[in-house]
């Protein structure tokens, strides 16, 4: 009998320890109206769930340590849905393609070399941007895209924004440093800027290869291109 209690024991046990392990249905809700029904594990978001923003749009599909990880939708309000999947809260899609190739190592001969202010503007823009991001000031960030920026094919500028947003609020920290390489004028107003960025967070890690575009317009350099190389 001893024996045979010692078995239950440890099997119970064992039942009791497996529940704790898969993802319990939770609700969580944010002061600006957000909310995320589904699986939480070890207080992260995992398994399937389903965010609701007070505009109603929702997000249904999977979720792992906290972050868009699998198969998922996007339904706007207006009915619209788009559908793919995320790694680590990153949507996995074809880059579309920009009208000028990103990244050209040489400029035509028929456009002037930056001068030292351009060059100084551009940074100072890129500087912001790392700072708006480190400040984790969405409204700010965005302000340094272009109305022109290239997005994917069939991604609306909607739902890059709310991407985006989601991407710089949901950590606790977020550290970001550039390495400027080089400035290529592409256009008479355009110019590819190659940096290295190394990007710190609680949730993630990362040291990269980028070429941003950016135009000069009439609040200043904008973001119209990115790309990793």
């Amino acid at each position: 009998m001893r024996l045979i209690f010692i078995s239950l024991t440890l099997f119970f046990g064992f039942n009791a320890a497996l529940q704790a392990s898969e993802p319990s249905t939770q609700t969580l809700a944010w002061p600006d109206g957000t909310r995320y029904v589904g699986g939480i594990q070890n207080q992260m978001r995992a398994g399937q769930g389903t965010i609701y923003w007070q505009d109603g749009t929702r997000f249904v599909g999977s979720f792992k340590d906290n972050l868009r990880h699998g198969p998922g939708m996007m339904i706007l309000p207006d009915g619209t849905t788009y559908e793919g999947d995320f790694d680590r809260g990153q949507l996995i899609k074809p880059e579309a393609p920009l009208t000028t190739p990103l990244g050209l190592d040489d400029a035509p001969d028929t456009i002037a070399p930056l001068e030292t202010d351009q060059i100084s503007a551009i940074t100072n823009t890129l500087d912001l941007w790392a700072a708006a991001w480190m400040a984790q000031n969405p409204d700010q960030y965005l302000s340094l895209y272009s109305d022109d920026f290239e997005l994917a094919k069939g991604e609306s500028r909607s739902l890059w924004e709310m991407n985006r947003r989601e991407r710089i609020l949901l950590p606790s920290y977020i550290q970001l440093d550039l390495s400027y390489e080089s400035f290529t004028p592409v256009t008479p107003t355009q110019v590819d800027v190659k940096l290295r960025q190394s990007y710190r967070s609680d949730r993630y890690r990362e040291i990269s290869n980028k070429v941003l575009r950016l135009q000069s317009e009439s609040k200043g350099w904008r973001i119209i291109g990115e790309r990793q190389r």
